[in-house]
């Protein structure tokens, strides 16, 4: 008899303990943070820093390229790359995932952009490059031309080069960029000094105002900063 009272005390301890522990909170979860919550609102070409509190190493994803996300130790570093929203998810060791809504807005250069009608490139340089004011510059227009010098019917390609340095910028696309609008086959074509060639496809490209015999072009490239341009028609 004693001895099933014993049984029955040490089931007892046991769904006991059991209760307990189901009951705690999971310190995973209470020990696994962001430092910026669950949203992050930057503006184009602005960077940030978001701390992982996960006691332990993680893996990050993103939904799109509007943000680049860097691991750094146990940091992230977001650099917002152009205007849109995309959710990061960290997950940590054990399984456990946090999101976190990034949500990247026009910058005050983006603002401006459409205010002024000097003929210019944006982003391609550190700084914006004047077309009426910076000196040993070429620019073309060629019609029915693509970046790469090709025969490309209905296609229309802006270049500016630097002469003495080798330098140049190239943007093309089907349209002949005199109407507001959303258009295709964009590809930009960037040299630098050593004869060395970048290409990029756009994801679009956009006529965004047509004025006064100019046009202002943005070519959203794939994770870089949009490439801006006032034209001359």
């Amino acid at each position: 008899m004693q001895m099933i009272r014993n049984i029955i005390a040490s089931l007892a301890l046991v769904m006991l303990t059991m209760l307990v522990v189901a009951c705690q909170p999971d310190k995973n979860l209470d020990n696994f943070s962001l430092s910026c919550g669950d949203k992050l609102t930057l503006r184009e070409n602005d960077t940030d820093l978001i701390e992982v509190i996960a006691g332990g190493d993680f893996v990050i994803t993103t939904s799109n390229n509007c943000a680049l996300c860097t691991k750094e130790a146990n940091y992230i570093r977001v650099k917002a790359i152009k205007v849109g929203t995309c959710m990061l998810t960290v997950t940590a060791e054990g399984g456990d995932q946090l999101t976190c809504t990034i949500t990247v807005e026009k910058s005050s250069a983006q603002k401006d952009f459409l205010v002024f009608s000097d003929p210019r490139v944006e982003n391609w340089k550190d700084a914006p490059v004047y077309v009426e004011k910076t000196d040993g510059l070429q620019v073309t227009c060629e019609k029915g031309i693509d970046v790469a010098g090709y025969s490309s019917p209905q296609t229309t390609t802006y270049g500016y080069y630097f002469v003495e340095s080798g330098e140049f910028c190239r943007l093309s696309a089907s349209t002949d960029f005199a109407t507001k609008g959303e258009y295709e086959g964009g590809i930009v074509a960037i040299g630098d000094a050593d004869n060395n060639t970048r290409y990029y496809l756009c994801e679009r490209v956009s006529v965004l105002k047509v004025s006064n015999g100019r046009a202002w072009i943005e070519a959203s490239i794939d994770m870089r900063t949009d490439l801006r341009m006032v034209v001359e028609l």
